[in-house]
C-alpha cells in the first residue's frame, strides 16, 4: 500500500515518529509541517506499507529563490528490502515533478544504497559527495540536567546570551562551510522561524548555533579569538533547552571521518547513538547532488 499522507494521517503518525530515535527527524519534519512553521519549505509525506515493513519518504520543497533545491529523506521501521525502496521512489516520481532535482538525500545506508542507484538510473544527477554519519539524540531523562546547566550560565561583563538576530544573518552565512551567496535567504528563514542561540560581546555575535530544516543541530561556530571559554557548550545547552520547550527532538550528526568528535560523542554520558532494533549502530548517509 502506497499513499500520500494527509494532515490528519500525519498527525496520527507523529507519536510513532517521536517514539523512535531513528525517525526523530521525521517527527520534527512532521511537527513543523503541521504547525506550518516553514511555509517556504513545505513537505510532502509518502508512506509505503509492504512486506511487514513501513517506509516513509519526506520530500521537502524549496520555495525560496536561491540556489537550494528539494531535499528527500527516507526512513523505515524494520528490515529494508531494496525493491520496496525503489518501488516507493517510482511512485513518488509519478507525483513529484522535481524529484530529479533534489539537492540532498538523507537516509540510513541500507536505504540510501538502492535510492542512490535509483537516482543514477533515472535522472541526470551526479553525486558531489556522500558523508556517512552516526546520529545522536538526547533522551528525555536528561532534560532537567540540561535546563539546570542553561539556568546556571554566567558570562563576563559586556557579554550576553540570547537568540541570533536577523541582522546577524550575513555573519552566520559567512562562517557556514556549506554556504553560498544565495544561502543567506535560507539562513534568514531559519533564524526567523526556528530556535537559535547566540552569545554577544557588546552586541556583536561571537558564538552561535542553529537547527536545520528537520530540527537537527547545525552550524555551531565560535570565532577563534573567543574560543576555549566554554561558549560552545553554553550555546548548545541553550538551544537544546529551547528545543525541549518547543517539543523539537534534539538530534546531531557526527561524520564517521571526524574520529575525535565521534569518540567523544560515543562516550558522552547524555548523548545516545541511534541504533536499530538489534542494537546495531546505524549509519546515516547524507548524499549531495548537483
Amino acid at each position: 500500500m502506497f499513499s500520500k499522507l494527509s494532515s490528519q494521517q500525519l498527525t496520527t503518525f507523529l507519536p510513532f515518529f517521536q517514539s523512535k530515535p531513528k525517525l526523530a527527524l521525521f517527527g520534527n519534519a512532521a511537527k513543523f509541517q503541521l504547525e506550518e512553521r516553514l511555509p517556504n519549505h513545505p513537505c510532502d509525506f509518502y508512506y509505503l506499507h509492504t512486506n511487514n515493513s513501513k517506509y516513509f519518504y519526506v520530500f521537502r520543497h524549496d520555495l525560496i529563490p536561491d540556489s537550494c533545491r528539494p531535499i528527500l529523506m527516507i526512513g523505515s521501521d524494520q528490515t529494508v528490502i531494496e525493491n520496496d525502496v525503489i518501488f516507493g521512489l517510482e511512485q513518488i516520481k509519478l507525483m513529484e515533478p522535481d524529484l530529479g532535482k533534489i539537492e540532498l538525500l538523507v537516509a540510513t545506508s541500507e536505504l540510501s544504497i538502492p535510492a542512490r542507484k535509483f537516482f543514477i538510473d533515472h535522472f541526470d544527477l551526479r553525486e558531489d559527495f556522500n558523508v556517512a554519519c552516526n546520529n545522536f539524540y538526547l533522551p528525555s531523562s536528561v532534560y532537567s540536567e540540561i535546563q539546570s546547566k542553561t539556568d546556571a550560565i554566567t558570562l563576563p561583563p559586556s557579554f550576553s546570551i540570547g537568540s541570533t538576530q536577523l541582522s546577524n544573518s550575513e555573519i552566520v552565512n559567512s562562517t557556514w562551510k556549506f554556504a553560498t551567496a544565495e544561502t543567506i535567504l535560507q539562513i534568514k528563514e531559519i533564524i526567523k522561524r526556528l530556535p537559535t542561540s547566540c552569545i554577544f560581546h557588546q552586541d556583536k555575535p561571537v558564538a552561535f548555533e542553529m537547527i536545520g530544516l528537520h530540527g537537527q543541530l547545525n552550524h555551531q561556530y565560535t570565532f577563534p579569538e573567543y574560543r576555549n571559554r566554554g561558549f560552545g557548550g553554553m550555546i548548545e545547552n541553550s538551544i537544546v533547552s529551547k528545543c525541549f520547550r518547543e517539543g523539537i527532538q534534539v538530534v546531531k550528526s557526527v561524520e564517521l571521518s571526524n574520529k575525535e568528535v565521534l569518540k567523544r560523542s560515543l562516550e558522552h554520558q547524555m548523548w545516545k547513538v541511534v541504533r536499530d532494533e538489534n542494537e546495531e549502530i546505524l549509519v546515516f548517509d547524507y548524499t549531495q547532488y548537483h
